[in-house]
């Protein structure tokens, strides 16, 4: 019975990680097989997963399980192999014609008129780039769908209410009461424009913040944060702590759910608001994962309050850092103003919601490549998103879906980048072609892409290892 929960608990915790993969792979490589098809290319298989076919439905053969015979694939033409197959790290639309790593020998020097090499250059472009283009609709629509269903509610006050006494506003004099009015010289109407414009678009970066004093309006600079050797779930936190500003009305962490040990044995109740882990204030759940999770096997003073009075208690965090507690978003009590959006409305809002994000990925790479942000901290394998897909899914369905969204812009943003065997390779191969009007060799394309699967293939090493040496 033990084995057999042990196998269930599991399987549950892959759902999240195998529908995360799902979603992403097969809207990816559907960009790809719906323009070759349009422009009148073959596409012999469509697969969601690599390596050995488990089981897929063709019209010329039906639904079938296990791999095709060599003369099955042969006869399929133009129908598709629609598969799925082993390993749940990838897919890919294999497109006659096109010289990718899936392609073992030279194909003949003659391309026939559905092939991919024998369509002018554009349409192999626009093939190429479908599949991110894909991506990049897959998370502008999952934020439109939020902000329709959702709307968007605005912390409508710009006046501070607390200020950390360690921060460079406190060091400058600024006082609860205060108001925030501008960022780097741009006006703000509200705090969440503040937090746009502090958290968003100046993320690790330098930034002045002005501030409404009775003696008048006095500017607080605030150095870049150093990201390097910051762990993932510690970032969050250092911007928050280095920013040092909330707005009045903010609050602290509201217990939704008790889900185990140690917290059940200190008495902690869905319902309470926790307020500081060894005395240091607990403004937001980034504080809370953060602050807890320094402490791993090692015993901390958590302050709550409940119905007004205020309890301690001494909790252990397990091996990970967790006390068995799922919390909601932290408290606010200011003034708010909720708005709800047309889906024509949301739409330009969707957009610029996936441009701001896109924009982050792209800035963190950045720091990355000069060496700002540490390689292991930056990228993740199969096994970090499978941690932060189940991790995201027991927040709740929005929490997920904005997951994926995250997940498919950085695919979207990778698989552009020039390095052979990927997207981004492709395409730039394809455009010296267009510039030299005549087609590269098949052998130096094939060893390209040799290459490209090489380099791959060591990532993928190195970010399995990273993987299993965080845990």
């Amino acid at each position: 019975m033990a084995f057999l929960t042990s196998i269930l608990l599991v399987l549950k915790a892959a759902v999240p990680f195998i529908v995360t993969i799902f979603v992403l792979v097969t809207a990816h490589e559907f960009g790809h097989f719906i323009t070759a098809r349009l422009f009148g290319m073959h596409v012999p298989v469509f697969s969601v997963g690599m390596g050995r076919r488990l089981f897929g439905y063709n019209k010329l053969f039906g639904f079938s399980f296990g791999p095709l015979k060599p003369e099955q694939e042969e006869q399929l033409g133009e129908n598709t192999d629609y598969r799925l197959a082993l390993l749940p790290i990838g897919g890919y639309a294999k497109i006659d014609g096109m010289i990718d790593e899936t392609q073992t020998e030279e194909l003949p020097p003659d391309p026939k008129p559905w092939e991919f090499r024998a369509k002018p250059w554009w349409q192999k472009s626009i093939v190429i780039c479908a599949g991110v283009v894909m991506n990049l609709l897959v998370a502008a629509v999952i934020f439109t769908f939020l902000i329709y269903r959702q709307g968007d509610t605005i912390k409508s006050t710009k006046t501070i209410g607390s200020v950390l006494q360690s921060s460079a506003a406190a060091q400058a004099g600024v006082k609860s009461g205060e108001e925030v009015v501008a960022v780097n010289g741009n006006p703000v109407a509200n705090w969440s424009e503040v937090e746009q414009k502090v958290f968003v678009d100046n993320a690790g970066q330098e930034y002045s913040v002005d501030v409404k004093t009775p003696e008048g309006v006095k500017t607080v600079h605030y150095p870049a944060i150093a990201m390097k050797d910051v762990p993932d779930e510690e970032l969050a936190y250092r911007m928050d702590q280095n920013f040092g500003l909330w707005p009045l009305g903010h609050g602290h962490v509201l217990v939704d759910t008790v889900v185990g040990k140690p917290a059940h044995d200190v008495g902690l109740k869905s319902g309470d608001v926790i307020t500081a882990v060894n005395g240091d204030s607990v403004s937001d759940q980034f504080a809370l994962v953060t602050l807890v999770g320094r402490h791993p096997k090692d015993s901390i003073t958590l302050s709550w309050v409940r119905g007004g009075q205020a309890m301690t208690g001494r909790v252990e965090p397990d091996k990970a850092g967790h006390i068995g507690v799922e919390v909601g978003p932290e408290i606010y009590r200011g003034p708010t103003q909720h708005h709800n959006y047309s889906l024509i409305e949301a739409i330009p809002k969707g957009i610029k919601f996936t441009k701001d994000r896109l924009g982050l990925i792209t800035h963190g790479i950045w720091l990355t490549i000069t060496g700002k942000v540490p390689v292991t901290s930056a990228l993740g394998g199969p096994i970090k998103i499978f941690n932060y897909a189940k991790k995201s899914a027991s927040y709740g369905g929005s929490s997920f879906i904005i997951f994926i969204a995250m997940l498919s812009l950085s695919l979207a943003f990778l698989n552009i980048l020039p390095i052979p065997a990927l997207d981004g390779g492709h395409l730039i191969i394809i455009l010296v072609e267009a510039i030299l009007h005549r087609e590269l060799s098949q052998k130096v394309k094939l060893g390209i892409q040799k290459v490209g699967v090489v380099l791959l293939l060591s990532l993928m090493a190195f970010m399995v290892f990273n993987d299993i040496r965080s845990l």
